[in-house]
């Protein structure tokens, strides 16, 4: 069986502007974004990937499809990869609403299962969708899957059985990758948390 590497998008316009984009899908990749996404792709290469599925958020589609033009595989969109969806927050900049979502996103963390973003979805159905994305895995495939960092984060530190030793540090930088084994009953094993390496000349 093989493996899934889950990489979150590429610098975007929106993470620059520090805006809450939890529903709209616009937001391109800067200069940086793209370059990130080049990088990612050749240090990819000999990885074994025989598909890519990414979120619906502009972000994330750029950032796989540049990726594919060095791998050149199956590419699909899948909308369980989205982001938390922040409801009411929606596309704020300012420090009110960013301490609401700080909030909510705190709770998530200590894994409260109902907490939710005010008109927004809860940490329990975030977490559904979520594992429904990775369980869609073929046991003869290696996938990539590009989504994001907050979703990420939260959610797949619970669904690995080696949670314990993801408690530290769960930073993830853009184009940051996680290594995820299956490992049965929906749950994985973990082997790396944000892997850069392809980021050092960047």
């Amino acid at each position: 069986m093989g493996n899934i590497y889950l990489m979150r998008h590429g610098q975007s316009v929106v993470n620059v502007e520090h805006r809450l984009t939890c529903k709209k899908l616009e937001g391109d990749l800067t200069d940086l974004g793209r370059e990130q996404a080049a990088k990612a792709g050749d240090w990819l290469r000999d990885k074994g990937i025989t598909r890519i599925a990414h979120s619906p958020f502009h972000r994330a589609e750029q950032t796989a499809q540049i990726i594919n033009e060095r791998l050149n595989v199956p590419l699909s969109m899948d909308d369980d990869l989205r982001e938390m969806n922040c409801g009411d927050l929606e596309w704020r900049t300012d420090a009110d609403g960013w301490h609401i979502w700080e909030g909510v996103y705190q709770r998530w963390m200590l894994g409260e299962m109902e907490a939710a973003f005010p008109g927004g979805e809860s940490y329990r159905q975030a977490q559904e969708r979520y594992q429904r994305a990775l369980l869609r895995m073929k046991p003869d495939e290696t996938l990539l899957l590009v989504a994001h960092g907050g979703i990420t984060i939260t959610v797949v530190p619970v669904l690995c059985v080696n949670a314990a030793a993801l408690q530290r540090d769960r930073r993830l930088d853009n184009t940051g990758v996680v290594l995820l084994e299956p490992y049965g009953d929906g749950r994985f094993i973990c082997r790396a948390w944000n892997w850069t390496d392809h980021l050092r000349e960047v």
